[in-house]
Formats: C-alpha cells, sequence, structure tokens
C-alpha cells in the first residue's frame, strides 16, 4: 500500500455510509474506499476486478471511525487472495478473508460503539458545559447583566469539537496503517491498545466533569441565599453517603450496612 493510496482510502472513509441501504447497511462505501487499493493490486489483470468487487459488495456493517482497521486489515488478507497459486489456496485465502472482515466488523463495532457514542461524544459534551461555566456563560439568566459574548458561546463548542475530532481523524489515519500491517496474531492491531482502560478512564474524567458542574450549579443557586445549616448538614450527609456507597460496593462489602449506618446517623441529625 503507498502512501497516495492511504490518503485516498482515508478521504473516501468519510463516504463510508453514503451509500447505506437496509439490505447490506455500508457494503457501497465499503466498495468505494477499497477501490483504489484494489484497481492498483489487480492492475494486470482487471479482469479479476468484477469477481473481487462482488465480495466487497456483501453485507458490511461497523462504527465508521474504526473501520480503519478493517480497511487495512482486508487490504492486507487480500494480497494473500492476489498470491494465491491454486484454486484450493485460493479458496482458502477467500474463507480467511471472508472470517476476518465479519470478526472485525463487530469487534470494531462494539469497541468504536462504547468509545465514541457511549463515551467520547457525552464527554466532550459536558467539557463544553464546564469551559461555559468557567468563563461565566449562563444562557438562563435575562436580568439585565451584560449579553453574552458569541466568542465565549462558541469557544466551548470549538474546544469540544476539535477535542473528539481530533481523536477520530488520528484514529481513521493511523487505523488504516495498523491495520495493514499487522496480522490476525493481535486481531489486526484492534489488541495492541488497551481500550477498555482508556473507556474506563474516560467515563472516569467524565464523572469528574459532571460532579464539577453539579457543585457549581449549587453553589450558584445557593449564592446570595442564607442556608439553614440543618438543610447544609443534611445534603452534606446524602453527599458523603453516595461516595461511601461507590467504596463500599468496591470493598465488596454488603450495602445493608451502609443503610443502618445511614439511617441511624439521619435520625441522630433530624432530632438535634
Amino acid at each position: 500500500m503507498t502512501f497516495w493510496i492511504r490518503i485516498n482510502m482515508f478521504f473516501r472513509s468519510f463516504f463510508l455510509q453514503a451509500g447505506w441501504n437496509y439490505v447490506k447497511y455500508q457494503n457501497l462505501g465499503f466498495a468505494l474506499v477499497m477501490m483504489p487499493f484494489l484497481r492498483r493490486l489487480y492492475r494486470h489483470d482487471p479482469e479479476m476486478l468484477p469477481t473481487v468487487l462482488k465480495r466487497y459488495l456483501e453485507a458490511f456493517n461497523t462504527h465508521p471511525v474504526m473501520a480503519s482497521f478493517c480497511f487495512g486489515a482486508m487490504a492486507h488478507l487480500e494480497e494473500n487472495v492476489a498470491r494465491a497459486k491454486s484454486v484450493t489456496e485460493y479458496k482458502e485465502q477467500v474463507a480467511e478473508w471472508t472470517g476476518a472482515r465479519r470478526g472485525l466488523s463487530i469487534t470494531a463495532a462494539s469497541i468504536g460503539d462504547r468509545l465514541f457514542w457511549g463515551t467520547l461524544k457525552p464527554l466532550t459534551l459536558l467539557l463544553a458545559i464546564f469551559i461555559w461555566m468557567l468563563l461565566g456563560v449562563n444562557f438562563l439568566e435575562t436580568d439585565g447583566r451584560t449579553p453574552v459574548s458569541l466568542v465565549y458561546g462558541f469557544t466551548a463548542g470549538a474546544v469540544a469539537f476539535f477535542v473528539y475530532n481530533s481523536i477520530a481523524l488520528f484514529i481513521r489515519w493511523q487505523g488504516i496503517k495498523i491495520g495493514y500491517e499487522s496480522d490476525d496474531s493481535s486481531c489486526f492491531g484492534l489488541t495492541r491498545f488497551d481500550w477498555n482502560r482508556t473507556i474506563y478512564n474516560a467515563k472516569r474524567i467524565g464523572i469528574i466533569f459532571a460532579i464539577a458542574i453539579m457543585l457549581f450549579g449549587v453553589y450558584r443557586f445557593f449564592e446570595g441565599i442564607r442556608v439553614d445549616i440543618h438543610f447544609l448538614a443534611r445534603a452534606v450527609l446524602v453527599l458523603f453517603f453516595v461516595i461511601i456507597s461507590f467504596v463500599t460496593r468496591r470493598l465488596r462489602i454488603p450495602n445493608v450496612y451502609l443503610y443502618i449506618t445511614a439511617v441511624v446517623i439521619f435520625n441522630i441529625v433530624c432530632f438535634f
């Protein structure tokens, strides 16, 4: 695979879902992305190209960003198919190509859905809200304050957009190379990264942002308001027991003991 073919495949990957359909899903986009590589691989035997394309027009469906690993892997395996020296070897290589396509598409979809849809998108949204709050942007207040600057309004959205797409573009570009240069021993590069740890850490960062936003919201709500000390004590206790519940669950301590302790302490606080 040459550098220019990789660039061509990279730009075509943005149109993977342009021909999405309910019968074979992303098959048209898959064939579109792979065409530059296939034309070069079979340039000395162009009559084979229609037969090869039939395989790429079968059902294909995966995450649009993580699909880059599939593109690289399929190019790697297609070279093995093209080098087959007998009918038996050709059938074996085609069977391996078909199995890898199915397995990789499912694995990449699972990772991509959890990483991008389930983690990065909510995380970047929380990041945008957090930046807005730091800049003092409040779209709900109409009490005569100075109107929100458009620069402030778009800054947070621009940062969130840049963070999300920087990660997505990096994986789109590197996935093609890694998938092509790897083999099935590393699931064509997918196992080179600890995706579960990455997703876990990203979710913990999201929790930190969410807690910071909630605390800031509570502060703004009670700003300038005289708070009853009893109400404040109960609120702190609730937050304390919520945090402790995570600790007890991690230590595998039955929550019934935590509930009993909470009931006793709340009764004592309410009594005084």
